[in-house]
C-alpha cells in the first residue's frame, strides 16, 4: 500500500533520477515587514525568513548555485534552484528577471522553485515566472499555513484566504505548478480546520503541499508569547493525528513535498519535540500502516 504521494518518488518518475534542491538567498525582504502589507512580519518568522539553510545574500546567486552543486557532488546530477528566503517576488519585474536568470547557470538545473506570498504575485510577475516554463519546470510556493481566518490574523499573515485563492487561480491559468505550505499543529486550529484545509487545496487542484510542524524560536514574536505562557504547543501525538487526518482528505494526486519541519540548530524554544524529522516521519508512517490508511482515503467530496 502506498501511504502518500512522496516527492522523491514523483521526481524519480518525472526525471528518471534524484533531483537535489539548492537553497538560494537572494536578499529579498517581505511586504509584511516593510509596511506594505503589515509590520513585524508573521509571528513565527525569523529575520532570515526561514532560509537558514542557504548562504548569505551577499554571495552572488551564481556563486551560491555553484557552491551548492559542489556541496552535493556525487549525490545528484539534476537540481532544483530554490529561492527560499523571505518573499521572492517582492521586487519590480525587471529586477526579478535578472535575479532568476542569474540562478540558471548550469544545464543540470531542471526546476526553478520560487517561494513567495499570495499577495505579492501581480499578473506581470506571473507572466515572467510562466515564461521560464519554456526552459524548465517551474514551481511557485505559497505560504498559507491555515485556512482559519482567525488563525491567519493571530499569525499576522497580512493576507486572507480569498487572496490566496485568487493567487492560485491566476497562477493556474498560466500552468504554473503550485506548492502550498501548511502548519497542521497550530494551537488555534481544530481538526475541522485541518479537514477544510485539505478540501480547499484539493478543490483548487494544487500540485504539491509542504506540511510543517510548528517550531518556536527565541527571536520571534511567537517566541516571546511562548515564554510568557500565552502559547501551548500541541503534543507529538496530536501532530501525527492531524497530519494523518489532512492526508486522508487530500487528493491522492497532490505530491507531498514535506511532512514535518526542519527547525534551525540554535535558538529553538520548541521544535519537533526534541526528535529528528526522520524519526517523526517514521512514527507517522508506522501509525498510518497500523490504521491501514493512506492519502486520499476520504477524498470523496468533490463533484458530488
Amino acid at each position: 500500500m502506498v501511504l502518500y504521494n512522496k516527492l522523491s518518488d514523483y521526481l524519480k518518475k518525472r526525471y528518471g533520477e534524484r533531483v537535489q534542491r539548492l537553497p538560494i538567498n537572494a536578499g529579498f525582504t517581505c511586504p509584511n515587514k516593510t509596511g506594505l502589507r503589515g509590520t513585524g512580519g508573521c509571528i513565527y518568522c525569523e529575520e532570515t525568513g526561514s532560509g537558514f539553510a542557504s548562504l548569505s545574500p551577499k554571495t552572488p546567486i551564481s556563486e551560491q548555485i555553484r557552491y551548492m552543486i559542489e556541496r552535493y557532488k556525487g549525490k545528484a546530477n539534476k537540481y532544483m534552484a530554490y529561492f527560499q528566503s523571505n518573499t521572492n517576488t517582492y521586487a519590480p519585474v525587471h529586477v526579478l528577471k535578472k535575479i532568476y536568470d542569474s540562478a540558471l547557470v548550469d544545464d543540470r538545473i531542471v526546476i526553478l522553485d520560487i517561494s513567495t506570498r499570495p499577495d505579492t504575485v501581480e499578473d506581470e510577475k506571473l507572466e515572467l515566472i510562466a515564461s521560464y516554463k519554456e526552459k524548465l519546470d517551474v514551481y511557485l510556493e505559497f505560504g498559507l499555513q491555515s485556512v482559519n481566518y482567525k488563525t491567519l490574523k493571530i499569525l499576522n499573515r497580512g493576507h486572507t484566504l480569498a487572496e490566496f485563492i485568487d493567487a492560485v487561480n491566476r497562477a493556474k491559468k498560466r500552468n504554473i505548478e503550485i506548492i502550498v505550505h501548511m502548519i497542521v499543529d497550530m494551537p488555534w486550529d481544530d481538526k475541522e480546520d485541518i479537514i477544510e484545509g485539505a478540501k480547499i487545496l484539493s478543490a483548487l487542484k494544487i500540485d504539491g503541499v509542504k506540511l510543517h510542524s510548528l517550531y518556536i524560536t527565541k527571536s520571534t514574536i511567537l517566541g516571546k508569547m511562548y515564554e510568557r505562557g500565552e502559547v501551548i504547543p500541541l503534543s507529538l501525538e496530536e501532530f501525527i493525528e492531524r497530519n494523518i487526518l489532512f492526508l486522508e482528505y487530500l487528493d491522492p494526486d497532490i505530491v507531498i513535498h514535506r511532512l514535518a519541519a526542519d527547525p534551525p540548530k540554535t535558538g529553538v524554544l520548541h521544535g519537533n519535540w526534541g526528535m529528528s524529522k526522520i524519526k517523526i516521519i517514521n512514527m507517522l508512517e508506522k501509525e498510518m500502516k497500523k490504521r491501514n490508511t493512506y492519502q486520499g482515503r476520504l477524498f470523496n467530496y468533490l463533484n458530488n
